[in-house]
């Protein structure tokens, strides 16, 4: 009966989809100059095409750039997926996430190697039909707190179907890897010596200028570049924009930013906070406490593995992360808050849509946060030492935990690390494109169940059985898996990849019949973010609406603005290794 539905689903296709039924024969190639690589039909859509694992870089240099591979071939090419090496989230004491995974838990199985700059290309059929328009690109960028992450998040995360579907056909989505934790992230005074610091956002680069140069051999049009992202992909998208003070071209036009996040990382001065974590990582990879990369590159990779695991379960105690993208005076030159308020961010873009979601930080509250005193004690670890204890004062005084949260200084504690870590973000970067951005914020089921995260179920799955699927690789029980998921997709979704891939063809959101209209942001007297699409709750009889966000206030922002300006001139060397 199945293979009889499939052959009549085949016969009632469009002209250009019965193409995709063709013999492997007759399948497009992609020619590069190191190897070929041929397509598959998407075993879920046959209107899609699939190239998987292409090779965008030879292995790099361990803790050293990336690059086009140099050797020449012309034979087809059949890699096995592979993904850059992650830190095993399952295997933290603190994992971030909480309840919402940072990634699908069949990424596990994909082997992890230091040569995994891959990536997929899923693209239409018709884009290799005679005189086929050229058709816009979307370049995803995963996330994973920069620690993890892979382009082989399992079969539903980062294909690009259901926005590929709602555009009609007529965008491609491509998903690259990237370096991600001590691999990727390693900084400091000794890295800007000796090694690359951010070596993951060369490898974004890199991917990026991949598509610049070869995308057209899929139909793609690299005039038509949009780089997607959430979380860490986003916090990535943020640092591409303020790359060497905004001078140099990301490689897209447009842009999708879903949760910025990074944490501020800017003691690059010798035997900084940076240089610490250098030293730490060297100590746990048997290699000693110092500073000596030539040992490291020698090392065995299963030590650095190790290492890197044991890397982030130390810091991890803190309620920090021990590597993100940080200051090098290269690539970021200053806290990129800083950089987005003076102007100096890439001026070549034509839109963005920057969103976040209602419930940012609960997840990545640290335990054990009680009191007062427990308050105090994570300040003192995000802002050390006595330099800083007239920025810890400010926070403190500006949040006024007793008065604002009745003295629950967890919830309070939430508030600060949603606005340092989150939202601030996206106030950011709307001032520094005012006229050119779309806001959203995403409170499905609740503004309590808005947890960092959720808004990928939308985005990525096609039908209630994948959502429900996904849900319960998430440990939610299958009756509400399957309650969330119906609602989902039959009052948001639809309308959520609708906008979303109008805003992927044309750069604006607003296609055909699709109400309320969306209009620019626009910030008013108060401080407040208004025009902002707000994706609501349950139980609300309008799931879209246009509001107010009263989660990225002006005066919160300008006070972590005024601390990274602060604290960019403190003392060098204020934090030292038996502080953590």
């Amino acid at each position: 009966m199945l293979s009889r539905l499939i052959t009549l689903g085949a016969c009632l296709l469009p002209a250009w989809g019965a193409h995709a039924l063709a013999s492997s024969a007759d399948l497009p190639v992609i020619t590069l100059p190191w190897g070929k690589w041929q397509a598959e039909v998407d075993k879920t859509d046959p209107l899609l095409y699939v190239f998987r694992n292409v090779r965008f870089g030879a292995e790099p240099q361990r803790f050293g750039p990336s690059d086009f591979p140099t050797w020449a071939n012309d034979s087809i090419q059949r890699p096995g997926s592979i993904s850059c090496i992650s830190v095993n989230i399952e295997g933290l004491s603190k994992p971030p996430g909480g309840r919402v995974p940072l990634k699908d838990p069949e990424s596990f199985e994909v082997p992890q190697d230091e040569d995994c700059l891959f990536l997929d290309i899923y693209v239409p059929v018709r884009a290799f039909e005679p005189n086929a328009r050229k058709l816009s690109v979307i370049v995803w960028i995963y996330g994973g707190a920069f620690a993890l992450g892979s382009k082989n998040d399992g079969e539903i995360l980062y294909t690009g179907r259901p926005i590929i579907k709602a555009s009609n056909y007529n965008t491609i989505f491509i998903t690259g890897n990237y370096r991600t934790g001590a691999f990727g992230f390693l900084a400091g005074d000794y890295m800007q010596k000796a090694g690359l610091p951010n070596a993951g956002l060369y490898d974004q680069a890199l991917l990026f200028k991949w598509v610049s140069k070869y995308v057209e051999q899929v139909g793609g049009d690299k005039e038509k570049v949009s780089a997607w992202g959430e979380s860490a992909g986003a916090g990535s998208i943020l640092h591409h924009l303020i790359r060497q003070d905004g001078k140099i071209d990301p490689g897209f036009q447009t842009y999708y930013a879903m949760s910025p996040a990074y944490e501020m990382s800017w003691d690059n001065a010798p035997d900084g906070r940076l240089d610490t974590y250098y030293r730490m990582y060297s100590k746990f990879a048997d290699c000693g406490d110092k500073y000596d990369i030539d040992c490291l590159r020698r090392a065995d990779r299963t030590k650095l593995v190790k290492a890197n695991q044991e890397l982030f379960d130390t810091v991890r105690q803190t309620g920090l992360f021990p590597v993100g993208p940080a200051v090098d005076g290269e690539w970021i030159r200053t806290i990129p808050s800083i950089l987005l308020s003076e102007g100096k961010s890439w001026p070549g873009i034509e839109s963005g849509i920057i969103s976040h979601c209602s419930n940012e930080s609960a997840n990545f509250n640290p335990k054990g946060v009680n009191n007062e005193g427990d308050f105090d004690k994570f300040l003192e670890t995000f802002l050390p030492g006595s330099p800083l204890a007239p920025q810890r004062l400010e926070i403190k005084d500006f949040y006024d935990c007793p008065r604002t949260h009745g003295g629950n200084f967890s919830a309070c504690l939430e508030t600060v690390i949603r606005d340092a870590v989150f939202t601030c973000n996206t106030r950011y970067m709307f001032e520094a494109y005012p006229d050119k951005s779309y806001m959203m914020e995403y409170a499905f089921a609740s503004r309590e169940s808005g947890f960092h995260g959720v808004d990928l179920i939308p985005l990525f799955t096609k039908n209630v059985a994948e959502a429900k699927e996904f849900l319960e690789k998430m440990n939610i029980a299958p009756f509400w898996a399957g309650i969330y998921a119906d609602a989902l997709h039959k009052t948001i979704s639809p309308k959520f990849t609708k906008y979303l891939a109008s805003f992927a063809v044309s750069g604006d959101p607003n296609g055909a019949g699709l109400r309320p209209l969306w209009p620019m942001a626009r910030d008013t007297e108060q401080g407040v973010l208004d025009d902002v699409m707000q994706v609501r709750e349950i139980l609300a009889l309008q799931k879209f609406r246009l509001g107010k966000d009263d989660q990225n206030k002006k005066d919160s922002c300008d006070l972590w603005l005024k601390i990274a300006h602060e604290v960019r001139h403190k003392p060098e060397g204020a934090l030292g290794q038996e502080e953590l």
